[in-house]
């Protein structure tokens, strides 16, 4: 059985019980899966400060607690190891 898409689960580490259009995730305001979303482009054009320090380091470390991380592993490895590189 094929996980939902991220902004279907509300227990999101990132977007916890939020609606798509107040949060702060751009994939889960989109309506997008997290896998389906350029996070490389995302966090290469942030400005440099503590808020992307905060998405980096946090998605580092709460993406592979999510259920959707188990169905789409492969995808999100890219990114994450993409992310701990930059």
């Amino acid at each position: 059985m094929k996980c939902k898409k991220c902004y279907q689960i509300n227990n999101c580490p990132f977007n916890r019980g939020r609606v798509p259009a107040s949060a702060k995730c751009p994939p889960f305001d989109l309506k997008i899966g997290c896998w389906e979303y350029d996070w490389v482009a995302f966090y290469s054009n942030m400005p440099d400060g503590k808020e992307k320090s905060e998405w980096r380091e946090g998605m580092i470390s709460r993406c592979k607690q999510c259920k959707v991380y188990v169905e789409h592993k492969a995808e999100m490895d890219v990114v994450l190891n993409k992310l701990g590189n930059s």
